[in-house]
């Protein structure tokens, strides 16, 4: 090998593995996320990856080639020509080569660790050397022939369809008889048109040919192969009777080894057919990160579904109710304890959890109605169709696999949101000022009232009248009574508004407070493994383009 031809496969070696990276990649994604891929091509390119890892660790000095061809063809023959010995059996009618035999042509005639192991891999276990002496310039090949791909025995068929798929390069043996063979064209030409590369087709047996009527069936076997996706393959005539085009073919051998091309060709070419596989399986555009919007829209609906406007409701009535028990006026504040507490009955009225405890908070909040349920799924439904638009149908229906993955875990994920909501329910500073002016005033009208009951007892026994002082020409029991009870509810009535006011303030916050809680949670089940998702098909996509 030249010093260019060298610097050549180096690179075409380089430029392999790094292909092969991108196609672990996309092996390991596929793996991580079933529905990312179809399952049977997900198992060929992990299949792909192990094989062409597992062949270049076994080094890239023995190029495999494999003969194949029909029952009859006369493969074994050919094999046995270049070879120099007979070491193949040969049949006419029935095919006689039931197991793969291996000729290495070694240049100290006998077999390294490194082709042993090889051949392991393989798994050929009739091997023959081939001393350097007799053919030195198929240094380096390892001919197999294998059984004949339409035998009649299952077990010789599956060997074929094994070796097939290891080997560095292909030499197909037709003969006059059975070159338009359809199981030969369908089931393997067809199959392996991107390997033009390291695909020879031997026409044997041409003996049997009139030499007028020679060039012809060859023509004819190059159009069928161009039909079949083989461009440009070299097509070779040859007689093991006559000897005719063996040393041809010989030739043809010994550059491919000789260039040490073919193992970097072949594992190339699989990758360019999952390569073209793959192209149609994935996304014309890249998928992008879940938007603002979607998540404040879905944020919105896990807001419904959770009645977290009716807690925050809840918490502007406690407030109400609260207030109006800590500076109502005292006569009748025993009124508003016979309305439940709004918290008490969403069990929400407890003290909120510490800040950096671990406590959970439940409520005793109904589940969420049919209606809600609904309107959830419908939610979910949008923000599929929003993240996943455009996207192919199948990662369309694996968004939305994620994004209902956790469906069942979300009214009770919710509820444990609420649930430990440190909601602002903690008494306003101002009720235990306006408190004590209410019992003052309740004292100072409850003071004239006994003052008023004494005079009047005073009066009923004819007893000599009390003193009672008076504002202008009101009595000041009288004064005090009234004056004190009407100061009440008046203050009763400036500390409902102001009471009002603050309960409008805490229902904002409240409702703040559960949808950023709200939000956390569709984020955790929905938004962020969603957006995950969308970043390793998108890391897929980026891969299968590296590909081509």
């Amino acid at each position: 090998m030249s010093r260019r031809d060298e610097r050549r496969s180096t690179r075409a070696d380089r430029e392999l593995r790094q292909r092969l990276d991108h196609l672990t990649a996309v092996s390991e994604l596929a793996a991580a996320g079933p529905g990312r891929l179809p399952a049977d091509l997900a198992d060929d390119v992990a299949a792909t990856v192990e094989r062409a890892q597992t062949r270049l660790g076994r080094g890239a000095d023995r190029t495999v080639v494999a003969l194949a061809g029909a029952t009859g063809s006369g493969k074994s023959s050919l094999f046995n020509a270049l070879v120099g010995d007979d070491i193949s059996p040969v049949g006419v009618r029935r095919p006689t080569t039931s197991t793969a035999r291996a000729a290495v042509f070694d240049a100290d005639g006998a077999l390294g660790d490194g082709t042993a192991d090889l051949l392991e891999w393989l798994q050929v276990p009739q091997r023959h050397v081939v001393p350097a002496e007799r053919a030195p310039d198929l240094h380096g090949l390892v001919l197999l022939d294998l059984p004949d791909h339409d035998s009649v025995e299952a077990d010789h068929r599956a060997e074929v369809d094994r070796l097939v798929e290891v080997v560095d390069a292909f030499v197909w043996v037709v003969d006059p008889q059975k070159y338009a063979d359809a199981a030969l064209h369908e089931q393997y030409l067809r199959r392996f048109a991107g390997h033009a590369a390291v695909t020879i087709v031997v026409l044997n047996q041409v003996d049997l040919v009139p030499e007028h009527g020679r060039q012809g069936i060859v023509d004819d076997l190059a159009r069928l192969l161009e039909a079949d996706g083989l461009h440009r393959v070299r097509v070779v005539a040859t007689s093991t009777m006559t000897g005719e085009g063996v040393d041809a073919l010989r030739r043809e051998l010994a550059a491919r080894t000789a260039e040490r091309r073919a193992l970097v060709a072949r594992l190339d070419a699989d990758v360019d057919w999952l390569a073209d596989q793959l192209a149609g399986r994935v996304s014309d555009r890249a998928p992008e990160p879940v938007g603002r919007g979607t998540r404040r829209d879905l944020t919105r609906a896990f807001a419904d579904a959770s009645g977290a406007d009716a807690v925050a409701d809840a918490v502007g009535a406690a407030h109400r109710r609260r207030a109006a028990q800590a500076v109502g006026w005292p006569p009748t504040r025993w009124l508003g304890r016979l309305r439940p507490d709004p918290l008490r009955r969403l069990g929400l009225d407890r003290p909120p959890p510490e800040p950096g405890t671990t406590t959970v908070g439940r409520t005793s909040r109904a589940a969420p109605s049919t209606v809600a349920d609904a309107a959830l799924g419908r939610a979910l439904r949008d923000f599929v169709d929003d993240t996943a638009a455009g996207l192919p149908p199948a990662w369309q229906e694996r968004v939305g696999e994620v994004a209902n993955a956790r469906r069942g875990d979300v009214a009770d994920a919710l509820d444990r949101q609420i649930g430990s909501a440190r909601l602002p329910t903690e008494p306003a500073g101002w009720w235990r000022a306006v408190s004590g002016l209410q019992w003052l005033l309740a004292g100072i009208m409850a003071v004239g009232l006994v003052w008023l009951v004494v005079i009047g007892v005073v009066a009923w026994f004819g007893l000599p009248d009390l003193p009672a002082p008076e504002i202008g020409e009101v009595p000041w029991p009288s004064a005090m009574a009234i004056g004190g009870a009407l100061a009440g509810l008046l203050v009763s009535v400036l500390a409902r508004a102001i009471a009002g006011i603050g309960a409008r303030r805490r229902t904002a916050a409240a409702r703040r407070m559960l949808t950023d809680a709200v939000s956390s949670t569709a984020d955790d089940l929905v938004a962020d493994p969603v957006d995950a998702e969308l970043a390793a098909l998108a890391e897929l996509r980026s891969s299968v383009r590296e590909l081509r």
